[in-house]
């Protein structure tokens, strides 16, 4: 017979269990005896006196108080100290021998938990002790301090408490300043209690983080400010705080690769549920040339708005020609000539995308303001900041969401060039929400080196399928894949992930009794062993609130339970701002003349 994988069987499903379990009970009166006379033995041997043999005669003794026939000349104050102590000592070790042997008496033959846990060293990489060290050196501000003093902030970002058979959640994993991060949980599974908020406010150094709602800016944004200073882009006044700085999105186009790569945010928004983007690579290097030509000319966003509107204005072109763009001025002047059908469909899809650039109040954030400084991606990223970027789902600000995180991106990736490779401290750039606010188009590639320059992206999606819509098939395949560490929350309804995962979380045997009836031998009994999922794709799609399954690179599976902010010890202090947050916001609505 082939060895069992998974959990051992436990002792209570073995046919000599009763006998067992009868036997301990009849040796339990005599073993309970034991212990006093005992005690009696070591009281005699202290202060004098006489014991006799253990037998039914001390028994009897005993259980009729007959004290002075069981010890005779040993004080019976003395024998009950002792008595004591041993019943004490027994207690203890019977307790810690029922933490280890309670999972295997009492669990389940196919307890899912049981199956996945191998004993402490199986995940001994990501606790505490193990990303500390880690972290001495991949930061080079640690070096020379003990991993032990380390905060766990500064080693690394809480997974969760690792779920146990039969024993309290523990301990915590987390991920190192390597990780990059997937998460795909169902409403009310935790996504902004227990990743987004955490994180955010955990961050050792400068950090990003994006939403749709105002919960995570209220939760976070005051403790950090006690840190450092605090940018919150919301083109949506969705927190309704007024404007304090604008972003230069066309800063840094100055080639036709980053003019083509903000093209795409916004083309990305642009719904294409068949897949055929007939107008779409078109749409997206006409933006690219009036980007390009904007920005080489000094030009803004507002001029960028106006070239769409009148398709066959020559100002854009000769802008790229002055600017020694020629082969892109000649691509732009090809589609200004094209035959009206064409040319029509792709600045209308191209003032579709941009459809963000025709709203004033949107409009005011990526466009100079007189009196308001500019945001300056080096400035957060050589501070302890925190950047909010916030936007109402698939709205006219999407784009400008997804060209902001970007640009931080890759400023943090230049810096971290010249720093010799990584950045310290490192950034969390929490995209939550990602596809709908932030459709960074070529964020599968950024995925496979963005943890190796001390930049540590951690994507929150409400589906799998919900990715494939923004990125395609392989591009999400390609982010799934980058991705170091994988969490499936609670409310995941895809059949096709739920069987996924119950494959990559492997098989185990449990045994299987069968009784036999038969006329000469009467009932025989049999024990076999039955393959089966460790978690059936039904069990994953049914993950209870606040559990979530982990996946990581060079690690077997576990199940962790989550730690949503409010069961933290932070839990007061995060309360309070959140309740001050809310009476900004209602403030803030109210100066604004808004009415629910």
């Amino acid at each position: 017979m082939s060895r069992a994988l998974g959990p051992r069987a436990p002792v209570t499903s073995s046919a000599a269990a009763p006998g067992w379990i009868v036997l301990g009970c009849c040796w339990a009166v005599p073993g309970l005896a034991l212990i006093p006379w005992a005690g009696a033995r070591i009281a005699a041997a202290l202060a004098g006196g006489h014991v006799a043999g253990f037998g039914f005669a001390f028994c009897a003794d005993l259980a009729a108080r007959r004290t002075r026939a069981a010890w005779p000349g040993v004080p019976t104050a003395v024998v009950l100290t002792c008595t004591a102590v041993i019943a004490a000592v027994i207690a203890v070790a019977a307790a810690a021998v029922w933490v280890k042997a309670a999972p295997r008496l009492f669990h389940a033959a196919d307890d899912p938990v049981a199956a996945l846990h191998r004993g402490r060293r199986q995940h001994a990489p990501m606790t505490l002790p193990a990303v500390a060290e880690r972290a001495v050196h991949l930061r080079p501000s640690l070096a020379g301090k003990p991993p032990g003093q380390l905060a766990e902030n500064d080693a690394g970002m809480l997974l969760g408490d690792m779920l146990r058979p039969g024993q309290p959640p523990g301990p915590a994993l987390y991920s190192d300043w390597r990780d990059t991060e997937i998460d795909i949980m169902g409403p009310g599974a935790g996504k902004t209690t227990a990743r987004a908020i955490p994180l955010t406010l955990a961050a050792p150094g400068p950090a990003v983080a994006t939403s749709n709602k105002p919960d995570l800016w209220a939760a976070t944004h005051a403790l950090r400010a006690r840190r450092g200073p605090v940018w919150l882009f919301d083109p949506c006044a969705i927190c309704s705080q007024p404007q304090s700085f604008w972003v230069d999105i066309l800063a840094g186009v100055n080639r036709v690769e980053p003019a083509n790569r903000l093209a795409s945010h916004f083309v990305l928004t642009v719904e294409d549920p068949s897949r055929r983007e007939l107008w779409g690579p078109a749409a997206q290097t006409l933006l690219s040339c009036l980007f390009l030509a904007a920005a080489s000319s000094g030009r803004t966003l507002n001029d960028v708005a106006l070239w769409l509107d009148q398709p066959a204005m020559p100002a854009p072109a000769g802008l790229l020609q002055k600017a020694g763009f020629t082969t892109l001025a000649s691509s732009l002047i090809g589609t200004q000539n094209g035959a009206p059908e064409t040319r029509d469909g792709i600045f209308e899809t191209a003032r579709t995308a941009a459809k963000a650039l025709r709203d004033g109040e949107v409009i005011r954030w990526v466009t100079p303001q007189p009196g308001l400084p500019s945001f300056s991606p080096a400035g957060l990223l050589r501070s302890t900041g925190t950047l909010y970027l916030l936007s109402e789902s698939l709205s006219y600000a999407a784009p400008l969401i997804a060209a902001v995180a970007d640009r931080v991106i890759r400023t943090g990736i230049r810096l971290a060039q010249m720093a010799g490779g990584r950045l310290d401290p490192p950034v969390p750039v929490v995209l939550d929400e990602a596809a709908n606010i932030c459709r960074i188009a070529d964020l599968p590639n950024l995925y496979s080196y963005l943890g190796s320059h001390g930049l540590n992206p951690v994507v929150i999606l409400q589906s799998y399928e919900q990715g494939e819509v923004v990125w395609g098939q392989a591009g999400m395949a390609a982010l799934w894949g980058a991705a170091t560490v994988k969490l499936i929350g609670a409310g995941v309804d895809s059949p096709r992930l739920a069987r996924d995962m119950a494959t990559l979380v492997g098989q185990h045997d449990v045994p299987v009794r069968s009784i036999t009836l038969g006329e000469s031998r009467g009932a025989s009994e049999n024990i076999s062993l039955r393959r089966q999922d460790i978690l059936e794709p039904a069990d994953i799609a049914a993950l209870e609130q606040g559990l979530a399954l982990l996946r990581t690179s060079g690690h077997r599976p576990a199940l962790l339970k989550l730690r949503n902010w409010f069961t933290g010890p932070q839990a007061a202090q995060i309360q309070a701002e959140v309740d001050r947050s809310l009476q900004l916001i209602q403030a803030g609505a109210a100066e604004r003349g808004e009415e629910p």
